[in-house]
């Protein structure tokens, strides 16, 4: 890249057709070193969206009485194509999201890498499906090996999360994620969180 140049400045790539080729190959190199598979124009849908609401009753997730859901699009990554659902329920005092991410597709061998350990939180934390609930939330802080508590506004929150079924390599085929707040001057105890736990079940 000649000096003083960047990737913002497409000038100098209009006038060589040779560089913007390079410069699209180093694209598609970058998005494949991070698990994203490389098309045209597939950089900015690679983003989750939750714009198609869908009947509760067809979702893949059973064992609560949602009062809404939606299906998302579907993503391409490395290992296949992966798709999600936003479930919700919601009351005057208390709040529920169930996202599952699951992939629909595989591409070979192997699956997503399970949420464990501390990585639980942040799992949680940015979830795109759980962000109805878990959005403006702080004090994020991991409860024993299973269960993760937070705090928003008057309202205390306890959440989990759950892998599928381990295939090659200890990877797995999908991961479920609970979020649940309610009006509480006390921590919401696991045993709460376990109720929806063992409600919550995945359809294969």
């Amino acid at each position: 890249m000649p000096k003083g140049k960047s990737l913002g400045n497409c000038r100098w790539m209009r006038e060589r057709p040779r560089r913007l080729q390079t410069c699209r190959g180093l694209l598609a190199a970058l998005l494949t070193s991070s698990g994203l598979v490389w098309t045209p124009g597939s950089v900015l849908a690679q983003d989750w969206v939750f714009s198609n609401e869908v009947p509760c009753a067809t979702v893949p997730v059973s064992g609560l009485q949602f009062n809404r859901c939606w299906v998302s699009n579907t993503r391409t990554f490395r290992v296949g194509n992966v798709q999600a659902w936003r479930l919700v329920f919601t009351d005057a005092k208390s709040e529920v999201a169930v996202g599952l991410y699951k992939l629909v597709e595989a591409h070979g061998v192997g699956g997503m890498n399970p949420a464990m350990g501390s990585g639980v939180v942040d799992w949680l934390r940015t979830a795109e499906a759980l962000k109805n609930v878990t959005s403006g939330a702080s004090g994020w802080a991991l409860v024993g090996s299973q269960y993760v508590t937070f705090q928003k506004p008057n309202r205390q929150c306890i959440g989990y999360v759950r892998n599928g079924a381990v295939l090659a390599a200890g990877q797995v085929n999908w991961i479920l994620g609970a979020t649940f707040c309610r009006d509480s001057p006390a921590p919401i105890p696991p045993s709460e969180a376990q109720f929806i736990a063992d409600a919550v079940q995945v359809r294969e």
